[in-house]
């Protein structure tokens, strides 16, 4: 069964992984950002070119990868034990296709950041202008692209606005989703992650311990993640320069146009309230 790490781009998701690929690594093992871990809490991206390859899928026409979610999830659950996945696809129903269901699915985490900051962010990573970066949050057709290993890229998730990506994942009926904001994160790390690995353990039978909790912690801080990138480059980088940019509370401030910043809060008024963000 699949417990979702879900998130719009450049929320927390990346980081989150990295915390879990910390905190479960085998005490023989260094962390590193580039290495996947020895344990079963390592996430796999979903859907990705392995899996679709493997199940024969024409990932060149979307509608193939959309008509084959849950094929592919019968496929991964046929281990029989429960895989964490990340992901960026909206929980959405696309011409009477579920993005996943309660057959495959036991639970999941939704990581949800500031949508102003969330513009910036994804503006270097994907190397857009800001105002690009708010238009593609505005567009249910947002889609998030592959193209590392081929010479054109193809779509591999469907991202839909800001809010409906929330949305989505928020209202999932059937499964109970641990919401995080990315915000507590950075300023309530040691809380925060614990209530994750709490989240974990009541699928996955595990003890938890505060004092890998806090060396995990300081494994994937923003600083040793940037300077690890720094030093041997990050396999996840986008089209910007760097992955792990800034990853700090309310950059939008200085850096977002005011204009942008009234869209944002505008088109995503109800949901940055209901979130404390306005």
């Amino acid at each position: 069964m699949i417990i979702w790490l879900a998130s719009y781009p450049k929320s927390g998701n990346t980081w989150l992984r990295l915390f879990l690929r910390a905190y479960f690594l085998s005490d023989k093992t260094e962390f590193s950002i580039n290495q996947e871990g020895d344990n079963e809490f390592e996430a796999k991206t979903f859907p990705n070119i392995d899996m679709l390859e493997k199940n024969k899928i024409n990932y060149f026409e979307f509608e193939q990868i959309v008509k084959n979610w849950l094929s592919i999830q019968d496929y991964i659950n046929l281990n029989n034990r429960v895989n964490l996945l990340k992901t960026h696809n909206g929980n959405f129903n696309i011409n009477g296709f579920p993005f996943t269901n309660t057959e495959n699915t036991i639970g999941g985490i939704y990581i949800v950041r500031d949508p102003r900051d969330v513009a910036l962010s994804n503006a270097d990573h994907f190397n857009i202008s800001h105002e690009e970066a708010v238009s593609n949050m505005n567009n249910m057709q947002n889609y998030e692209f592959y193209d590392k290993n081929l010479n054109k890229g193809f779509k591999i998730s469907i991202l839909g606005t800001w809010s409906s990506n929330y949305n989505s994942w928020k209202h999932y009926q059937g499964r109970h989703i641990h919401l995080v904001k990315y915000e507590d994160m950075i300023k309530k790390p040691d809380n925060e992650f614990y209530k994750i690995l709490e989240y974990l353990s009541s699928f996955i039978p595990f003890k938890i311990d505060r004092i890998k909790i806090r060396k995990a912690i300081k494994d994937t801080s923003f600083k040793n993640l940037s300077k690890m990138e720094n030093e041997k480059g990050f396999k996840e980088l986008g089209g910007g320069k760097k992955f792990f940019r800034k990853g700090i509370v309310g950059d939008w401030q200085n850096n977002l146009d005011p204009k942008l910043v009234k869209n944002i809060e505008e088109n995503f008024y109800k949901e940055m309230k209901e979130l404390g963000y306005i």
